[in-house]
């Protein structure tokens, strides 16, 4: 996490606040769906400084209680002063966090997971950069689910029997025979084991960490559809495919049906397979009518995603700082 430290203190300093950064507040384990913190003691000296903020990196996504209130927020709250929050900075992935939280702390939307995957994908491109070779496709599409969840499992459940697709399952495939039994936190080591199995598909159909109503993110399991040249379709959050849009990427409305983004969760999942499950299990399935797309796609990831990232928090902690 070097490299986002640098940059985000970088930013604080640029714009003349005194930072006092804590970058990985959350601790493992997660406990009913909350996780611990670990949250600093300051000085009453320092809150009384003008330029003073204490910085609070949530290095992962945080919980919504019914979809109402941030958990974490609300332990923060419970640890700090109303004029104490004030001169609290939350650093967040959720991409709808700062338009749904109201209250004194301040929140800039920063996804280091995202921005780091990125960094590391240039890093070792030499080492993955044949996914994108051409070659004859076995499958139409790719349905990846690692850690299991309930919407990964009712997917799987839906595609697992379609032979034009690849389905996993981490606790329903023989996994001694998959490219990823020996699982790598690393996202792109994963990626480079897997390389062979993108190679060997036109699309992917991903199952995002996060399937509700409420806010949500953008993982490592788009970007790397997006860094192997793929067409999408996104089984997430609502809306994730209109913040795919607003965050620089093109989404792919000449293949998939993709007005299922709107519905809600209840019934959004059904829809999305409900809507392309004669496309994506086609024998004719083609997706070279979006391969500019899927280009332009690739070269905003590798070459202006991580800016953006910057940019977007940048323009946030300067609007923060402007409010008298």
């Amino acid at each position: 996490m070097g490299g986002f430290n640098k940059t985000i203190t970088k930013m604080f300093s640029d714009i003349g606040i005194d930072a006092k950064f804590c970058p990985s507040i959350l601790q493992r384990p997660i406990e009913s769906n909350q996780w611990k913190m670990e949250l600093p003691k300051i000085e009453e000296s320092s809150w009384k400084q003008k330029n003073f903020r204490l910085v609070l990196h949530a290095q992962d996504f945080v919980h919504w209680h019914k979809n109402e209130f941030c958990v974490e927020l609300l332990e923060i709250e419970k640890h700090y002063t109303e004029e104490q929050q004030t001169k609290i900075i939350f650093i967040h992935w959720d991409h709808d966090l700062r338009n749904r939280y109201t209250s004194y702390i301040q929140c800039v939307e920063f996804p280091s997971h995202s921005w780091e995957l990125v960094e590391s994908l240039k890093a070792q491109h030499s080492k993955w950069k044949s996914v994108y070779t051409k070659s004859k496709k076995k499958y139409n599409f790719l349905c990846l689910n690692g850690y299991p969840r309930r919407h990964r499992n009712q997917v799987w459940h839906l595609l697992k029997n379609e032979k034009n697709g690849f389905v996993t399952h981490r606790t329903h495939n023989d996994y001694t025979k998959a490219p990823y039994a020996k699982y790598d936190f690393d996202n792109v080591a994963n990626f480079i084991k897997l390389k062979s199995l993108y190679k060997s598909a036109s699309a992917s159909i991903v199952t995002e960490s996060i399937y509700s109503d409420g806010p949500g993110i953008i993982t490592e399991k788009t970007l790397l559809a997006i860094a192997a040249k793929h067409p999408f379709m996104c089984i997430g959050h609502q809306h994730i495919h209109q913040e795919i849009a607003e965050r620089g990427f093109e989404n792919y409305n000449e293949i998939f049906d993709l007005d299922y983004d709107v519905i809600e969760s209840e019934f959004r999942l059904d829809a999305a397979i409900q809507l392309n499950l004669e496309t994506i299990t086609s024998d004719d399935f083609d997706v070279e009518v979006a391969k500019e797309k899927s280009e332009r796609n690739y070269d905003f990831l590798m070459n202006n995603y991580m800016q953006s990232i910057e940019d977007r928090a940048n323009k946030q902690l300067r609007e923060i700082i402007s409010k008298p």
